[in-house]
């Protein structure tokens, strides 16, 4: 098995932003227990039967997304399991647009790191990496906030 990661992030202007580009995580099933890992800017919402038949999946992420190196190392094994598991069909007489054959659970929980790595924290923040609930502010711990 092997994941091919291309690590060149897809510059987005400030413009480009504004104006309704995004970036998009995306997962080219290779056969053959390969796949290969990369970020695309687009500037419209993907369509995913079209890019199922080329066997790429992909998922929104924010314009400031750029650690895919580390994303990638956190949902290893969930691409790994995908990467495995597909499977791309010869089109056939009966069916010429034959797609992708893939484990949905693995790329849900693909999809479920991709997100929580977006949200953590950046490494040069001042903010908490835990994941508890931030305490609200004037209230101590068992005690009701003071009215008046």
């Amino acid at each position: 098995m092997s994941l091919h990661i291309d690590e060149a992030t897809p510059p987005l202007s400030a413009e480009q932003t504004l104006t309704g580009w995004r970036r998009e995580f995306c997962v080219e099933l290779l056969g053959d227990g390969q796949a290969r890992v990369f970020l695309r800017a687009v500037e419209s919402a993907s369509l995913k039967a079209a890019e199922l038949k080329r066997g790429l999946l992909f998922h929104r992420v924010n314009t400031t997304f750029a650690d895919l190196p580390g994303c990638v190392a956190a949902a290893r094994d969930a691409l790994e399991t995908l990467a495995r598991t597909a499977t791309r069909p010869q089109p056939t007489q009966d069916n010429l647009f034959a797609t992708t054959h893939y484990d949905r659970a693995a790329w849900e929980r693909v999809v479920y790191t991709v997100e929580q790595w977006q949200r953590r924290p950046p490494a040069s923040s001042c903010l908490p990496r835990s994941t508890a609930a931030p305490e609200r502010p004037g209230v101590a711990a068992g005690r009701r906030p003071l009215r008046g």
